[in-house]
Formats: C-alpha cells, structure tokens, sequence
C-alpha cells in the first residue's frame, strides 16, 4: 500500500514481486518501478490489481483529480501525440473479427 497526500493511498496485488529496494516507509517517487505483475493467489493469468481509495474508501481513479503530472517536455510533445492518439486508436471496439478460410480448413481437417 501506498499512502498518498489528501487521504488516498493505492494498493496493488499480484505481484510477482517488488522492485529492487523496496521496502517499507520508503518513499515512492512518480515513474519509479514499485513491483512486477504477477499471478498469484486463484487468479487465471498475470495481471494487476488495482485499489484506490480516498479516506479509506474505494473511490474510481478515473473519477477523482489527483493533480497535475509532470508536463511533457515541448521537443517530445508530437512525438507523445502521435503515439497517444495510436494507443486510443487501439482502445476503440472493432466489433467481432470475420472466420478466416485458414481456421475453416483447420476444422474441416479435424472432422475427418
């Protein structure tokens, strides 16, 4: 658990294990790796979980101001657009992909 200014504190589970250095009371700073996604516990596959909590409480992060980063410095500024606007291309439904004959082949091969 991370405790954070104005009562928010982050909590991340399933790690594989903590970055290098780690440890308790330390102080975090922002872009600093704190640990490596894991599959623990039940869970099905690698993955992170996530809590953000405001004064104890779950609060949705994306609901929630949490100030102003470090701005992005202006000679990488198009470089940063053009792969933000890639990455929330990428974020947008495609709808249901088509068959393709190569998986109808495979499954006409299976049934004989």
């Amino acid at each position: 658990e991370i405790r954070h200014a104005n009562g928010i504190r982050t909590r991340y589970g399933h790690l594989s294990r903590f970055a290098a250095g780690v440890h308790v009371g330390q102080r975090i700073r922002q872009e600093q790796t704190i640990g490596y996604v894991g599959s623990t516990g039940l869970s099905t596959g690698p993955h992170l979980h996530y809590e953000f909590l405001v004064n104890g409480r779950p609060t949705n992060p994306q609901r929630k101001d949490a100030g102003a980063g470090e701005p992005v410095p202006a000679k990488l500024k198009s470089s940063f657009d053009t792969v933000r606007a890639q990455l929330l291309a990428e974020l947008e439904p495609t709808g249901v992909p088509a068959a393709t004959p190569a998986l109808g082949a495979a499954a006409a091969a299976r049934e004989d």
